[in-house]
């Protein structure tokens, strides 16, 4: 072999080492990080957010994570889904810790997620607010807009109970939930129904079922004039934000995040970085702290309101 020849075939072998330890690499990453399953092992805390809000993630949903991980004492991996269809794939795989709104949480398996905590508003709204239907006077309030007028009607987004609560208990045939003749617009964020007050004051609707407490501000801002605007209670009250635990997670422990979070805003002698984070992180949401919520109350909730509809909405 010349010199020359010699040459021109180095480099080629150093590319076959270079290729071959690049698929080394990738496979080891394989193993390592496969996809956006967690770890064996690693607890995950599920939220589900539709919004597509970056900022309230690092917000609101990462010092939830930090402090989930204080109280259990081990750290969580954070998962935050758009879709229904990617909630079910989460809750599939297991997820420790549940946040998201009520009507999405009706239809988690009670036999592996129990209710721990529910949103709590600032006074004086601090109690569980109601579906609400804001009409437009001059298009008069008729009943059941959303059949009868769907193009005029638009929902506040597609999982709440304050938004979808009221066609839960009547929209059904024979008690099975029929979506198939609802043809009315959804909003894009469950925890804050002001994009939909805005199309609706702005011109784009005539009727708007939305939460109880986004109308009221709307109202109390000058946004609605009650002149031109009438509003309507629709539901029950309905618990609207949630957390759930696995019942895979030790009592003892679920117990100590309820108390914990039951604590936020109300006792500052014992707050923490992490309690701290979080209590500046929920008023993003519109929320001061968290109550406890009971499986018997929840329970109740379930059977007021039919499961698992709208079953296809993202």
């Amino acid at each position: 072999m010349s010199e020359g020849e010699g040459q021109v075939r180095r480099p080629r072998l150093s590319w076959t080492i270079l290729a071959g330890i690049l698929i080394v690499l990738l496979a080891l990453g394989a193993l390592l990080w496969p996809g956006h399953r967690a770890l064996p092992g690693t607890r995950v805390l599920l939220v589900f957010d539709s919004s597509g809000n970056r900022a309230r993630t690092v917000a609101v949903y990462e010092p939830l994570q930090r402090f989930l991980g204080s109280v259990v004492d081990e750290p969580l991996e954070l998962a935050v889904v758009r879709t229904t269809a990617e909630f079910r794939d989460r809750i599939s795989a297991g997820a420790d810790f549940v946040f998201c709104p009520d009507g999405l949480g009706i239809s988690l398996d009670p036999k592996r997620h129990v209710p721990v905590a529910v949103g709590r508003r600032p006074a004086p709204r601090n109690l569980r607010p109601r579906g609400v239907l804001v009409y437009r006077k001059t298009a008069g309030l008729v009943d059941s807009p959303w059949l009868s007028r769907g193009q005029a009607t638009v929902c506040g987004d597609s999982v709440s109970l304050t938004a979808t609560g009221m066609w839960r208990r009547q929209g059904m045939r024979d008690g099975v939930p029929s979506p198939s003749y609802i043809s009315c617009s959804w909003g894009p964020d469950p925890y804050d129904h002001a994009p939909v007050l805005h199309a609706l004051r702005l011109g784009g609707f005539d009727y708007a079922l939305v939460r109880q407490w986004d109308a009221d501000r709307f109202f109390a801002d000058g946004l609605l004039s009650p002149l031109e605007w009438g509003l309507e209670i629709m539901t029950v009250p309905v618990p609207d934000i949630v957390l759930f635990a696995g019942t895979s997670v030790p009592a003892n422990i679920r117990l100590a995040v309820g108390d914990r979070l039951s604590a936020l805003g109300r006792d500052t002698s014992e707050m923490f970085p992490a309690a701290e984070d979080l209590k500046r992180g929920i008023a993003n949401l519109n929320l001061a702290g968290f109550n406890l919520l009971l499986e018997p109350d929840f329970e109740l909730v379930r059977r007021n309101f039919s499961q698992d509809w709208p079953q296809a909405t993202d």
